[in-house]
């Protein structure tokens, strides 16, 4: 896949390599190994720019957010470069959340978590916020926050309580403690785990290249749905919500509803249009 076939350019950027492993998917390695993947405020704007491209890049339908070398994802903030004389406001940290993915609803295209190795912090807030995760056996999760006097203000926090439930998200915020890569999983936090690291990023290929063969709208329109189910106050809410929104609409007039129906008909592969929600 080619940087002509994009709408618009990719961001540069100094702490991230963006590559494109097949056709609609795009591959984010976190590139700072010897450091485990710590990222400062600057390379977490920097990341938010490139979700900000992906999500409105038209030819791109998948993402996979990995970590460079065989130690870590991402082992969160780049504490060494704290001051604690002069600590950061609030508006340091991306208004969208650790890494500009921690508290995003607004990506309808999916993400995927290739986990190979510390996801701790600000690594373990972006997992919460992917909607698949592949975890490489030995890969150890965790939000340590509060062991450095330090509140985990990236959207994980909020995330981990509504999908796990309060009392166990209580007693892994307030210890502060590890969690593997198997009691991940139990939660329902990892979706596969493999044996190597090696692994993860062919695992998540694995994943994007099936949903990449989808109606991307109704991929999206679908996630919509499901995020909405976390953001609404009753199931009924988020059933009208979704039911009345424009994406929905947008999908119901768009061309690949009438393609994926003329081609069951035809016994053939649909070949889709890219997403116009």
């Amino acid at each position: 896949m080619s940087l002509s076939s994009f709408k618009n350019s990719p961001p540069s950027t100094k702490t991230f390599l963006l590559s494109f492993p097949a056709p609609h998917i795009i591959l984010i390695t976190i590139n700072r190994p010897d450091n485990l993947n710590v990222l400062d405020f600057s390379a977490q704007h920097e990341l938010e720019e490139v979700f900000n491209w992906y999500n409105s890049e038209p030819e791109l339908r998948a993402a996979i957010i990995t970590g460079a070398g065989e130690k870590a994802f991402c082992a969160g903030l780049d504490i060494k470069s704290l001051d604690a004389e002069n600590l950061p406001q609030v508006s340091h940290f991306p208004p969208k959340g650790f890494g500009g993915l921690g508290r995003r609803t607004d990506i309808l295209k999916p993400i995927i978590a290739a986990v190979n190795g510390f996801a701790m912090g600000g690594g373990m807030e972006m997992v919460l916020a992917c909607d698949i995760v592949v975890a490489y056996e030995n890969s150890i999760f965790g939000l340590p926050e509060v062991k450095r006097g330090l509140v985990a203000m990236g959207g994980g926090l909020t995330r981990l309580v509504r999908f796990i439930g309060y009392q166990r998200a209580c007693e892994i915020i307030m210890t502060g403690r590890n969690i593997s890569a198997k009691e991940c999983k139990e939660l329902g936090i990892v979706n596969e785990i493999v044996s190597s690291s090696k692994l993860v990023i062919p695992t998540a290929m694995k994943y994007a290249t099936r949903i990449a063969r989808n109606s991307p709208d109704a991929v999206q329109a679908s996630k919509l749905a499901i995020l909405l189910s976390l953001n609404s106050a009753s199931l009924t809410e988020a059933d009208q919500r979704h039911s009345t929104s424009k994406e929905v609409k947008a999908w119901l007039e768009g061309e690949n509803i009438k393609k994926g129906i003329y081609a069951f008909h035809e016994k053939r592969t649909p070949k889709w249009k890219n997403a116009k929600l």
